[in-house]
């Protein structure tokens, strides 16, 4: 199977892999926006969960790993619920893992166990993210999932081309199973775009605002009984319609541009953020950017203490 990524290119599936594509549980993904509510005011965002993680796969691949972390990766995002990390908001899940929690019942109930046994692979083995540390790393290290939101959510956003993440790309290598930057400057690219990912396209105060207040007819579709935890683990098109044909359509239909977040001390309305960014290593030093760039560490940590993690606001919605 082939398949062109609009940042990575063509790369070819193996049969098994395609098998794993062509699963119900990562077909449902192509109806999971990846950032949240932000499309319903920015028809740019109209990034999923399946480029996502055909993305990471991609990268997987192109970083020279197994056959196994490639099907780790496509699979690794199979148990989002609908509108992605909005979930997180809505359970008050500060460390945005809510999804995590039902890894396991997607790969069994899509029968994606028994796919990968039936080619000789361990189910418990091949699923498990810890396993593979170019696909998944903790924070502050580069890894194929982080890399790969970060330069297809700037890219979607208008913010990069394909020939930077190329550039980027180009620039990076595998050491002793971590993604590593060649050189500081790359390094220090990588930094600075995962600064300006969090900045301009997460913190949008559309897109923000988009969250917050979906989030919360979230919460009083649950609480009336017009949505159930259920519903969240179908699309964001079954949401959205379950919605519209309720009490809460007019709440849901005032979601749109021109609404805007203000931060209020006082302010009704709380975002649970979580710093995104990243400190790589550079190869053949033993070190971070921050151990040799004494600006980066600067950067990093300003960054840090001008965005809070729990801000309040309150929203502006546009007056017609």
């Amino acid at each position: 199977m082939e398949y062109t990524d609009p940042l990575y290119g063509t790369v070819t599936f193996s049969d098994l892999e395609q098998e794993v594509i062509e699963n119900t549980a990562l077909q449902r993904l192509k109806e999971i926006h990846q950032n949240g509510a932000a499309f319903l005011v920015n028809k740019r965002m109209k990034t999923t969960r399946y480029d996502h993680s055909l993305g990471v796969a991609t990268l997987v691949k192109q970083f020279g790993c197994d056959e196994d972390e490639v099907i780790a990766a496509l699979v690794h995002d199979v148990s989002h619920t609908a509108f992605s990390h909005l979930a997180d908001q809505l359970f008050e899940r500060k460390d945005q893992t809510y999804h995590e929690d039902f890894h396991e019942r997607f790969v069994t109930d899509h029968g994606l166990d028994t796919l990968v046994k039936d080619h000789g692979y361990d189910p418990t083995y091949i699923f498990d993210e810890d396993n593979f540390t170019v696909l998944e790393r903790d924070r502050p290290d580069i890894c194929a999932d982080r890399l790969d939101y970060m330069l297809r959510d700037l890219y979607t956003y208008g913010l990069l081309q394909p020939t930077h993440a190329e550039q980027i790309i180009e620039n990076l290598t595998v050491t002793d199973g971590t993604i590593v930057a060649e050189d500081i400057e790359t390094a220090k690219t990588v930094a600075e775009r995962f600064i300006q990912l969090n900045e301009e396209v997460f913190f949008d105060p559309e897109h923000e605002a988009a969250n917050l207040l979906l989030k919360e007819i979230l919460q009083q579709a649950m609480d009336e009984g017009i949505l159930t935890t259920e519903d969240l683990f179908k699309t964001d098109e079954h949401v959205l319609e379950t919605l519209r044909g309720s009490s809460l359509a007019a709440d849901l239909e005032a979601i749109g541009p021109g609404i805007s977040v203000e931060p209020d001390a006082d302010g009704e309305y709380t975002m649970y953020r979580k710093h995104r960014y990243v400190d790589p290593p550079v190869h053949e030093t033993g070190k971070r950017l921050t151990d040799l760039d004494d600006e980066a560490a600067q950067m990093i940590e300003d960054f840090k203490d001008r965005v809070p993690t729990e801000p309040s606001f309150s929203i502006t919605v546009p007056t017609n």
